[in-house]
C-alpha cells in the first residue's frame, strides 16, 4: 500500500472536523484505493470492501468534530479500516454457526440474499423470532451480556466494562445463557 504524504492527510484531517466538504472529499479520493486494499486483504471480496470503506467514511463525516487527528491519519484509517473488515468476519462466523445449527436454508436468509424464496423468508423469520423470544426469556444479567455481545458486538471485555463485572463473570453469564437457550430451543 503506497502512503500518502502524512502531513497533507493530517491537514485534511484538521479541515473536516471543521466540517470541509472538500478536504473529506479529497481525504476520500486519496485514501479510499489504500483502504479497500487493507479490507480487502482481510474480507476477500472487493465489494464488501468497498462497502466497508464506504461505511468507514460515512461515520467518519457523522462524527467528525469528534475525531481524534493524530501525525498518522492513514494508520488511523487504516486500523478503523482493519477492525471493521474485523467485524464483518466475525459477523459472517456467526451467521456459519447459525446455520450449521438451523440448516442451510436459513443461512441463506441470514446472509440476506435478496432473492430468498417467501417459504425460507418465513422459516428465518419464525426461527429468528423463536431466538428472540428466548433471549426475552432469560434473567435479566444474562439477556443483557447477550445482547451486549450478540447484537451490538462487543467483547467480552466490553461486556464487563458496561456491567460494571469481571470479564469471568460476563463469560459465566454468557455460558449460563447459551445452555438455557438450547433447552428453549431444542426442536426434537
Amino acid at each position: 500500500m503506497t502512503e500518502p504524504a502524512s502531513d497533507t492527510l493530517a491537514e485534511l484531517a484538521t479541515r473536516i472536523q471543521r466540517g470541509d466538504e472538500a478536504a473529506f472529499e479529497q481525504l476520500f479520493r486519496q485514501c479510499h484505493a489504500p483502504l479497500c486494499e487493507v479490507v480487502d486483504s482481510y474480507v476477500r471480496s472487493q465489494a464488501i470492501a468497498e462497502e466497508i470503506v464506504q461505511d468507514l467514511f460515512f461515520v467518519l463525516w457523522m462524527k467528525r468534530a469528534a475525531w481524534p487527528v493524530s501525525e498518522s491519519t492513514l494508520g488511523y484509517l487504516s486500523t478503523a479500516a482493519r477492525n471493521r473488515a474485523l467485524h464483518h468476519l466475525r459477523r459472517l462466523s456467526v451467521v456459519q454457526r447459525w446455520a450449521d445449527r438451523v440448516g442451510d436454508d436459513a443461512a441463506d436468509v441470514a446472509m440476506s440474499q435478496p432473492f430468498a424464496l417467501p417459504d425460507q423468508a418465513a422459516i428465518a423469520s419464525e426461527e429468528a423470532a423463536a431466538v428472540r423470544r428466548a433471549i426475552d426469556q432469560l434473567p435479566p444479567r444474562s439477556r443483557l451480556a447477550v445482547v451486549l455481545r450478540w447484537d451490538h458486538g462487543m467483547s467480552i471485555a466490553e461486556v464487563a466494562t458496561m456491567m460494571g463485572i469481571s470479564v469471568k463473570g460476563v463469560e459465566k453469564l454468557i455460558t449460563g445463557a447459551k445452555q438455557r437457550l438450547r433447552v428453549s430451543l431444542r426442536t426434537d
